[in-house]
């Protein structure tokens, strides 16, 4: 505590200011500044020497009593205007790890801040001796954190510490950012398909079928791709084979869209001359991605059901497939039998589907109050693809001492529904929740805080 700064000083007083405890008689030469009790400071402290007053040397200035007046053992740093970014060892240099008082005192109206969410406004780090004391009087605040981010911390106390914080006097953390709003549900949109590597293996079976053609033809044959009415003819929207007193129909195609594509087959009466109408069989499509084994890989089955059908197939995009276009019979079995009849069999596959459409980004969330930086509202998200959700708008940054707001959900998505090549429309994704407030003060356990004014944010 400080001498007196007026009237009568006791020598005693002196000793018990600067060599408290000692009861060895004063000698004045120990008590010069620079000396062993009264200490000089260091080149880089930029504190005030609170024995200032007191001379270096006797050729400086003989000592008297008198220089002791209102003095006091300890170093002092008065913030009187804004500073940022403050440490104990950058304000007392070397003399941080001098075992003497160190205070901090910040005038009312004078902010103490950081600059960025991850460095305290004062860091007050290990390696200090001494007892140190922070008296508040104006504000101590961290910057508030970017989007999710959590704020940034006021004050940070790793070394044992008095904090008075006075009436009207502030420490409050950075506010924290606001969530990132959720992506737009998926939608469904249409598109038409590409098909490729087209090719006819005409006069070619798959060995899991037993048969041919009807006994008075040879093994099926057509003119090749694009050959009219009857063949395999491919255009912008379907792969379609017609053949008579044919079979099977076998080709291999890729697509270039994984997606549920539609697949019909049909067959005509028998010739009515032939008199086999109750041996002709019925349509059936095998898709499978080896070349003599049936219904292997993504979309391998067999399709189809009755004289004339649809059904859908999931077919997976760069991927070679084998078509079989047979026939099981005679009508009413299921299996592949001797020959069959029929004048007209058919099968397509359609070119047109539905696919997934990506929902919108969601916006980012505000960034957290700080000095002189307010907390800020979140952007809006992004409106997606054909019929996908837009992405939710980002949450709004926390005040000082406040964590940020989650931000909004996304959109659901419309659209046909499909389940492959994943189910769609969906629901949006919820946003991405708030940063937390930040620390008003790291290091509870080394404070001892009086606190007459207004604290706010997370301590630990």
């Amino acid at each position: 505590m400080a001498l007196p700064s007026s009237g009568v000083i006791s020598l005693s007083q002196i000793r018990d200011e600067y060599n408290n405890g000692s009861t060895d008689p004063i000698v004045f030469n120990d008590y010069y500044r620079g000396g062993s009790f009264v200490r000089a400071n260091a080149e880089n402290n930029t504190s005030t020497n609170l024995s200032a007053s007191v001379p270096t040397s006797a050729n400086n200035s003989p000592i008297s009593i008198e220089d002791f007046l209102g003095a006091e053992r300890g170093f002092k740093k008065t913030y009187s205007s804004n500073a940022s970014d403050q440490t104990g060892t950058e304000i007392f240099g070397d003399d941080y790890s001098v075992d003497y008082p160190k205070f901090i005192n910040i005038d009312a109206d004078t902010t103490v801040f950081s600059t960025s969410s991850s460095t305290p406004a004062l860091d007050l780090a290990t390696g200090a001796a001494g007892s140190i004391t922070v008296t508040n009087s104006g504000n101590i605040y961290g910057q508030g954190g970017a989007a999710s981010s959590d704020g940034g911390t006021a004050l940070k106390v790793d070394v044992t510490t008095t904090v008075i914080n006075n009436s009207g006097a502030n420490i409050k953390g950075g506010g924290g950012g606001g969530g990132t709003g959720g992506t737009g549900g998926k939608g469904v949109r249409s598109t038409t398909a590409t098909a490729s590597n087209i090719t006819d293996k005409t006069g070619d079976k798959p060995d899991f079928v037993p048969y041919a053609s009807s006994t008075s033809f040879a093994d099926r044959y057509w003119t090749g791709l694009g050959s009219g009415e009857f063949g395999l003819n491919s255009n912008s929207s379907r792969i379609r084979s017609s053949i008579s007193q044919k079979g099977p129909v076998w080709y291999t195609f890729r697509v270039n869209t994984s997606a549920n594509y539609t697949l019909s087959a049909s067959i005509n009466d028998p010739f009515p001359e032939d008199g086999q109408r109750g041996h002709r069989g019925t349509p059936v499509v095998n898709i499978s991605t080896a070349q003599d084994t049936k219904s292997q890989g993504q979309g391998g089955a067999d399709y189809g059901s009755g004289l004339s059908w649809s059904a859908a197939a999931p077919l997976a995009a760069d991927t070679t497939y084998y078509w079989c276009n047979y026939t099981v019979g005679p009508y009413g079995t299921s299996t592949p039998t001797g020959n069959f009849f029929y004048n007209t069999m058919a099968s397509q596959i359609n070119m047109s589907v539905n696919i997934p459409s990506n929902g919108g980004v969601g916006g980012a969330g505000g960034v957290g109050a700080g000095f002189q930086q307010a907390a800020a509202g979140g952007s809006s998200g992004d409106g997606g693809e054909s019929n996908a959700g837009a992405g939710g708008t980002g949450g709004t940054g926390g005040g000082l001492g406040e964590g940020g707001a989650t931000g909004d959900t996304g959109a659901t998505g419309t659209g046909t529904s499909i389940t492959y090549p994943e189910s769609a429309p969906a629901s949006g994704i919820s946003g991405s929740a708030g940063g937390l407030a930040g620390y008003y003060i790291l290091g509870q356990s080394n404070v001892t805080l009086t606190n007459n004014g207004t604290v706010a944010g997370r301590i630990a």
